[in-house]
């Protein structure tokens, strides 16, 4: 019988049996690695996709989650601004005869006003310089720079809800808001151009916090509007329009602050209207009213809403600054409150307030008007005050009766 090896055929066919396997092997080898990486990206691409999964759904709920903390801002109220034709002559010549420097007079409460989260003041004159020159008492008229004054310091509310928003007519009031509207940080309330522009409540914001604000004035001094006037303007005894007003204003905002021009001048005493018009503002949704018009400082007080709620009110500040003769004009102040919101009930609460006593300071003939802190006053600056010729008991025992008197002690601020 013959050897396999001697057979050529049977070789061969053994040969390629033998590539023939080898190749199965190898191409189910590869078949076998590819298929394994796919199964790895694959469950590699859906672990990624669980995680961004994940990850999104946790930024969600980061972000729709309200503030655990509550939140609180500071708003500071200040008295009449009432711009005598001595304050502006004396800007004029500070600044040498070309325009108005009136920063000397605010200096020493700049801060006050810059640090408060939102700034309120009643600005009890025209600002018509544009139309009409300057003028003082009795139809009162300042110039543009005292605006840019106040944007300066950083009010961010004007009231012009006053006894002197006419002074200059329907004129002045129109230039005054026209110069306004080039002041876009700031809000103008209690003088609007129409019905439509009366219904815009005003809003500003604070850390998330919102604050409306309406200016109403008892009187205008026995001046008028045009009967086929579009401007307006709000008065204390339109009740019905100042209810719908807050209760709107209620609606948009967390808190609301109300610019009132009311009361009788010259007097600590509270007239009913005051007392009255105070308790149902406050049971309507007004949140803090700050008063004026009187020239003395009036009483500081807590009224109470019907759900409980307390509401601070301070029926007049005083003048924040002026040339009046009596002793008892000088004495004025800034008021802080704290509103505290908490996001979780969406509250927003009264917490505090701060009242820091100021003394308008002018010499001889109403020279060098300036506005000091309480704390920074001293007998010797009393001693000079121009006011002693019409109030000789001018001191600082005299100004401290006069605060005394109007704000409790626990408001006080001490520096």
């Amino acid at each position: 019988m013959k050897s396999d090896q001697n057979n050529p055929s049977r070789v061969i066919f053994q040969v390629s049996l033998a590539v023939i396997l080898v190749g199965v092997c190898v191409t189910s080898l590869i078949f076998f690695l590819r298929n394994t990486n796919n199964i790895k990206a694959q469950a590699a691409s859906e672990i990624s996709a669980s995680t961004q999964t994940v990850s999104s759904e946790a930024e969600s709920e980061t972000e729709s989650k309200p503030a655990s903390k509550p939140v609180s801002i500071t708003i500071l109220g200040a008295g009449d601004d009432l711009i005598h034709d001595v304050i502006y002559k004396q800007a004029q010549s500070r600044a040498g005869g070309k325009g108005y420097d009136f920063s000397p007079v605010y200096a020493r409460i700049a801060g006050d006003i810059k640090n408060a989260d939102i700034s309120v003041i009643n600005q009890e004159t025209p600002i018509a310089g544009k139309i009409a020159a300057p003028s003082g008492y009795p139809r009162f008229n300042s110039p543009t720079q005292l605006g840019d004054e106040l944007v300066r310091l950083g009010f961010d509310v004007i009231n012009h809800a006053n006894n002197h928003v006419l002074d200059q007519n329907e004129r002045g009031l129109a230039a005054t808001l026209d110069y306004w509207a080039t002041k876009p940080s700031v809000k103008v309330v209690g003088a609007y151009r129409n019905d439509e522009d009366l219904q815009n409540i005003r809003i500003v914001e604070a850390k998330g916090i919102k604050t409306a604000h309406i200016g109403i004035t008892e009187m205008t001094n026995g001046l008028y509007l045009p009967k086929n006037s579009s401007y307006r303007l709000i008065y204390a005894s339109d009740t019905a329009l100042i209810e719908q007003l807050i209760k709107k204003a209620k609606s948009m905002a967390d808190v609301v602050v109300i610019s009132v021009h009311w009361g009788n001048e010259n007097t600590y005493t509270l007239s009913d209207k005051q007392k009255t018009l105070a308790q149902n503002m406050v049971d309507w949704g007004a949140d803090i009213i700050f008063g004026n018009h009187p020239h003395v400082l009036q009483k500081l007080t807590v009224l109470t809403r019907k759900d409980g709620t307390k509401c601070p009110v301070i029926f007049a500040f005083g003048n924040l600054v002026s040339a009046q003769q009596s002793g008892d004009n000088m004495v004025s102040g800034l008021l802080t409150v704290t509103m505290t919101k908490d996001f979780v009930t969406n509250k927003t609460t009264f917490t505090d307030m701060k009242f820091k006593p100021i003394v308008t300071q002018y010499g001889k003939r109403c020279t060098n008007i300036t506005i000091y802190p309480l704390s920074q006053y001293t007998d010797a600056l009393a001693q000079a005050h121009g006011v002693r010729r019409y109030t000789p008991a001018f001191s600082l025992k005299y100004i401290n009766a006069i605060v005394n008197q109007s704000i409790p002690k626990e408001y006080l601020q001490k520096d």
